[in-house]
Order: structure tokens, then C-alpha cells, then sequence
């Protein structure tokens, strides 16, 4: 990277001379006091200062990303202390459940004890009853016949209430059954729908935390000299990128597409024999930095610089008429947080 940086100003540095020496080939004079403004001493001592510059951003760059990581460590620590208060509410819960069951189950034992108990006592009854009526049935049956009879069917009807009371007690009991049946299947829905929902939350937090420090930079040339008939110059030959899926779609349409929300740098230079042509930086269909090319030189390259904040699907390009020529004419963007 420092490498490319370095080679990119001794062009530049070369460019400014050579334009310094053909604009004063009038005066002797004049070109010997320009010779000696583009010493390499004095190079040396642009790119130092270039160098120096680019390291104390590399190194404001490296502070917040340790701020980020200690920031994430602490969001994690967050979310582990959230799920474990949670399991500590839905054990609380599955334990009340289970005395709530155990509650029930005692409560249905003591109903089909106090259902045996009568059972065996309305049994008992009959029993006695029938041996009663037996006995006065055989001394008095003339007598007591009738009243024997009235007896029995008395008997018969509460035998029958007996029978109706137990198949209410029957279904009370599946109702109730199914009530809890139906109360467990709606907390195990809700206990569902509510980790799916703390899931979702978790993962849109942190992949909104990962999309903001998401690196992403191209620089691309060029690659044939030509006018393109839409006057969207598309730099086809990329030389390194970082961060971008969508790199093919750039190279054939010369749109830059934003896939990360952030501020953005874009710098560009266009080599061009045009002169006093325009061109511009435009995001989506409006222009948000324009320049021109040198008008009294044949040759010239053009630089043109902006930065711009990008949300997801915003486009970047540029924008000219002119005649451009390649290996020259190159585009660098990169977000800058």
C-alpha cells in the first residue's frame, strides 16, 4: 500500500515538473529556478511528510478499533447476563408449572378416593338394604309389598344419580385435562416465539455493529482510451479491492453500489488531451463535485476529489463527455467509517 502511495506521488511529482518545464521553455532563466524546485531532496521530504500523515491515521484507525472490540466485548457480556436472567425466569416458571401439576394430580387422587369411598359405601347401602328387604319381604311380603317395591325404586333413581354424578365427575376431570393440555401448549408457543424473537434481536444488533466497521475500498484504471457514449467512465481494470461483492457489476458499468452505510472518499484522476473539459462525481443523478481539465496544456491529468456519506444501494460515478485515455485515468474510493 505504501509502495503504490509512493509511486502514485513520484508520478505526480514527474507531472507537475514536466508541466512546470514545457509551460517556461520561454526564459533559461525561469527553467533552471523550476529545476530547482523539483529537487529530490525536496521529494524526499513530500512523501515523509505523506508517510508521516498516513501513519497517525493508521494509528487513529487502530484506536477505535480497540474502542469497537472492548464496546462488542461489552454488548456480549450484556447479552450473556440478559439470557441468564431469562433461564432464571422460565425455571422459576417451569417450576411453579410443575407444582401446579403436582397440585392437580394430588387433586384428582383425593377425588377418586372420596369417588371410591362413596362407591363402596353406596354399595354397602345397597347391600344392607337388599338383605333388609329380603328379611321383611319373606315375614311381611303381603303387607310391605308395596312399600318394598317404592323402597327399591328409590333406591334405583339414587343408584341412577350416583351414575350421572360420576360421568360428571368424568368429564370435569377431561376438561380439566384438556385445559392443561391447552395452557402447557400455549406457554411452549410463547416460550418459542419469544427466543426466536430474542434471537433476531441479537443477530440484527450485532450484524448492524459488524456493517459499521466493515472495510471497504477499490481502486480501478481505465482500461482502453475512448469517449463512452452514456459519459459514465467505467474503470474496468481493478487493481485491489476490499469489502465489495458486487466488483463485476462496477467493472462493466462504472457505478460504484454501496453495500455498507458509512462516509465515504472518492478521488479520481482523468487524463484527457481535451481542453477545459468538465467532468463530475455524482452519487445516484446529482452531481456533488465537479472539475475541468487543463486548458492550455495538450495533455493533462485532472484530479477531482469528494467525500460523501452512502446509504445501502447508493451509486457513485463518473461523469464526462471527454475523450479519455487509459492506464492514466484511474478512481479510488474507500469508506471511511
Amino acid at each position: 500500500m505504501f509502495l503504490k502511495m509512493a509511486k502514485m506521488l513520484l508520478f505526480r511529482f514527474l507531472a507537475i515538473c514536466q508541466s512546470i518545464m514545457v509551460s517556461g521553455s520561454s526564459s533559461v532563466g525561469s527553467d533552471y529556478k523550476s529545476l530547482l524546485t523539483c529537487s529530490k531532496f525536496h521529494f524526499e521530504e513530500m512523501v515523509l511528510e505523506k508517510l508521516v500523515r498516513l501513519e497517525h491515521k493508521m494509528e487513529i484507525t487502530e484506536e477505535k478499533m480497540n474502542k469497537w472490540e472492548v464496546k462488542l466485548e461489552s454488548l456480549s457480556l450484556n447479552i450473556d447476563e440478559q439470557m441468564k436472567r431469562w433461564e432464571d425466569i422460565f425455571l422459576s416458571k417451569l417450576v411453579k408449572m410443575d407444582k401446579a401439576v403436582n397440585k392437580t394430580e394430588t387433586f384428582v387422587e383425593s377425588v377418586r378416593d372420596i369417588q371410591l369411598q362413596e362407591q363402596s359405601r353406596i354399595n354397602d347401602l345397597y347391600q344392607e338394604s337388599v338383605e333388609h328387604f329380603k328379611i321383611l319381604s319373606q315375614n311381611e311380603s303381603e303387607m310391605y309389598g308395596q312399600h318394598i317395591n317404592s323402597m327399591l325404586e328409590s333406591m334405583s333413581s339414587k343408584i341412577e344419580e350416583v351414575g350421572a354424578a360420576e360421568k360428571r365427575i368424568g368429564k370435569s376431570m377431561e376438561l380439566m385435562q384438556h385445559t392443561f393440555q391447552q395452557d402447557q401448549g400455549r406457554f411452549n408457543q410463547s416460550f418459542d416465539l419469544f427466543l426466536e424473537n430474542t434471537k433476531l434481536q441479537s443477530n440484527k444488533t450485532i450484524n448492524k455493529l459488524f456493517a459499521k466497521q466493515q472495510k471497504v475500498a477499490v481502486t480501478a484504471c481505465a482500461s482502453s482510451s475512448q469517449r463512452f457514449s452514456d459519459n459514465v467512465v467505467r474503470f474496468s481494470t481493478v487493481n485491489f479491492h476490499i469489502g465489495i461483492n458486487n466488483i463485476d457489476m462496477f467493472k462493466s458499468s462504472g457505478k460504484f453500489v454501496s453495500e455498507s452505510p458509512g462516509l465515504y472518499y472518492v478521488s479520481a484522476h482523468i487524463y484527457t488531451n481535451t481542453q477545459g473539459g468538465v467532468f463530475y462525481v455524482k452519487k445516484n443523478s446529482r452531481t456533488i463535485a465537479s472539475s475541468a481539465s487543463d486548458s492550455t496544456s495538450t495533455h493533462s491529468t485532472n484530479p477531482i476529489s469528494a467525500i460523501v456519506k452512502l446509504q445501502p444501494k447508493d451509486t457513485l460515478h463518473i461523469h464526462t463527455s471527454l475523450y479519455i485515455h487509459a492506464t492514466y485515468s484511474c478512481l479510488s474510493i474507500m469508506k471511511v467509517r
